[in-house]
């Protein structure tokens, strides 16, 4: 998934997820950056927040890992940050 951040989003639950299905979520902030990244209750993180630390800088591209691990349970890795 590759999603472009033009405000302050909340990463809503999905309806589709499949049990053991994997990838990664790209995040872009738009040319203003500054932009942040709320969680819905079925996404977990390892410090058990509801946010992802993500590069606030404009045009900053941010990878992050994800693994269904059960129905309405989604684990998602260290953000990988500022690629270029």
């Amino acid at each position: 998934f590759v999603l472009t951040l033009t405000g302050n989003v909340t990463l809503a639950n999905p309806t589709t997820e499949q049990v053991g299905q994997s990838g990664f979520i790209v995040f872009v902030q738009d040319g203003t950056g500054n932009r942040t990244l709320s969680l819905e209750s079925q996404y977990f993180t390892a410090g058990g927040l509801n946010t992802l630390a993500l590069s606030t800088t404009a045009n900053a591209v941010d990878v992050v890992p994800y693994i269904v691990k059960a129905a309405g349970e989604i684990l998602l890795g260290t953000p990988q940050l500022n690629f270029s």
